[in-house]
């Protein structure tokens, strides 16, 4: 034990450890919401419908996605975090009354999952600009309602920009949208170091790029007034991870688009999973307009 102490790797392992606490919070957290390709199987042996796995190739990545339900039904298409995976929204999928009225689609963000797992590409832009081929899966006759969680709230939210006239509405769970109160722990700093970078799961790789370079592509996106669809932003007032306060910075920015707001008392970061009925009732909504 004594010898333990006398090796520099480990003291730099401690400190690591208590200094990014708030983020293995995070990753334990996140790991109750974790799929092996068998469990998936499992779970989906039970159900009457099974999701479709496809993957496109764009700017030179492959992206992989899941899709179930009627293409020809209204599509919804949801964006994960960071982390994340497409199947942060598994429970989703397995609704046989959302996948009865809605064509579900969700991808491995690039640098996650089989989308390249531990390669990211910080660019919210360039994130839209991949992402959008997946809108033309859309046989339906409406426009795609957008979901986005945390890190995938703003690439929603580009998308919205970008695309006005081909998204009907847009749900945005906890975003980090607000590159004013963009929060910043110690793996920002501490993955600097080649020591520890080496030590963190590449899935943890491509969320550390992307939060670093966060409030610079924030700050890019300066075409609020392009969204014109109606959106919905719902949140936990205990959130740790984004602030609260940027709901107020959607009040400040969504001005040409109906905008609703829900808070969900003592609620925390998670709330695609804890609040999944809810969700789901919006998700509805948007998709009867």
């Amino acid at each position: 034990m004594k010898n333990f102490f006398r090796r520099p790797r480990n003291w730099m392992i401690i400190v690591a450890v208590l200094l990014l606490a708030p983020v293995t919070y995070s990753y334990v957290m996140m790991n109750q919401f974790s799929w092996s390709d068998k469990e998936l199987s499992d779970y989906f042996s039970q159900k009457k419908m099974k999701p479709q796995y496809r993957e496109y190739t764009v700017n030179g990545r492959t992206i992989f996605y899941a899709s179930i339900g009627s293409d020809t039904l209204p599509m919804v298409l949801f964006i994960h975090g960071a982390p994340g995976s497409w199947y942060d929204y598994v429970k989703y999928f397995g609704d046989s009354n959302l996948i009865s009225k809605a064509h579900l689609v969700s991808l491995d963000r690039p640098g996650y999952g089989k989308s390249g797992e531990g390669q990211p590409v910080t660019s919210i832009e360039e994130q839209a600009e991949m992402i959008r081929p997946l809108f033309d899966l859309n046989k339906s006759n409406q426009p795609v309602v957008l979901l986005g969680h945390s890190y995938g709230g703003p690439i929603a939210v580009k998308l919205a920009m970008d695309y006005p006239d081909e998204v009907k509405g847009m749900v945005l769970l906890a975003p980090a949208i607000d590159p004013d109160n963009e929060k910043q722990f110690a793996i920002n700093r501490l993955a600097d170091l080649r020591m520890i970078r080496s030590m963190i799961p590449r899935i943890w790789v491509s969320a550390y790029y992307e939060k670093k370079t966060h409030v610079d592509e924030l700050r890019k996106l300066n075409d609020w007034e392009k969204i014109i669809s109606p959106t919905v932003y719902m949140y936990g007032d205990k959130d740790g991870l984004v602030p609260p306060v940027n709901v107020e910075f959607a009040k400040r920015k969504i001005l040409n688009a109906p905008l609703s707001i829900t808070e969900f008392p003592n609620e925390n970061h998670f709330i695609p999973w804890t609040q999944q009925d809810s969700v789901t009732k919006v998700i509805l909504s948007l998709i009867e307009k």
